[in-house]
């Protein structure tokens, strides 16, 4: 079974173990989340950096299932707003994102959340983008259109879609490979290089170690493949 396989059946037991639960709590779902993982032998969907709040991140792979995969947002609102409530404001702004006037989003996120969009909020939201993606539920050309729109919108916040950027063209250069796309050093660079350019971000290149990395934890690529392809 593949990483990505096993991962998504880890959300499903969690999730299946928590809606039987009466009145389940945030906590409670992270340490069912963390301790599905756990069994089905997967870490946690992330990058190389392997942060101490982690688990808590991973809620939002746990409610793109729930939404995208399951429905169990229809099944059961109640507990299920209750336990993502944060997700579900993520998400609402992530649609915001998504769409072609650009000069309108600052305001209308501002009006969304009463505040000011923060950097935390960003990270969350492509984060979830992240996700959508590597669990097949958008294109890449999606998340490449929110990254070129968050920066639009929020250039304050370069630094985070450039680590975001990173992250997304090694998922991309990762599943290429583990599809058999991309089959030598030649089209890596190339298909590299490309996606690069056309989200237009500076200095987002990942690195081959990265790229490694990141397929090790998302990917069971075998080691002969990826050192055919990965310097």
């Amino acid at each position: 079974m593949s990483l990505k396989r096993k991962r998504v059946k880890a959300y499903v037991d969690a999730l299946s173990n928590l809606m039987v639960v009466e009145d389940p709590s945030r906590d409670l779902a992270i340490n069912v989340l963390k301790e599905s993982l756990k069994s089905n032998g997967v870490e946690p969907f992330r990058g190389v950096s392997n942060p101490p709040d982690i688990y808590e991140k991973e809620m939002i792979s746990l409610y793109v299932v729930g939404t995208r995969g399951l429905g169990i947002h229809q099944d059961y609102p109640e507990k299920f707003n209750k336990l993502f409530s944060n997700e579900v404001v993520y998400d609402e702004i992530l649609r915001v994102l998504e769409g072609d006037d650009v000069n309108s989003m600052r305001e209308r996120l501002k009006q969304l959340l009463g505040r000011d969009v923060s950097e935390s909020d960003i990270a969350k939201v492509l984060r979830l983008a992240m996700v959508l993606y590597y669990l097949d539920f958008v294109s890449h050309e999606y998340v490449v259109k929110i990254l070129k729109n968050v920066l639009n919108v929020f250039p304050e916040y370069i630094e985070t879609v450039r680590r975001f950027t990173k992250f997304f063209i090694a998922i991309k250069i990762s599943s290429d490979i583990a599809n058999g796309v991309i089959k030598n050093k030649m089209m890596k660079e190339i298909n590299k290089q490309l996606l690069s350019l056309n989200i237009g971000i500076p200095k987002a290149v990942p690195s081959d170690g990265y790229i490694r990395e990141v397929a090790k934890i998302l990917f069971n690529i075998p080691k002969n493949v990826i050192n055919k392809i990965l310097k």
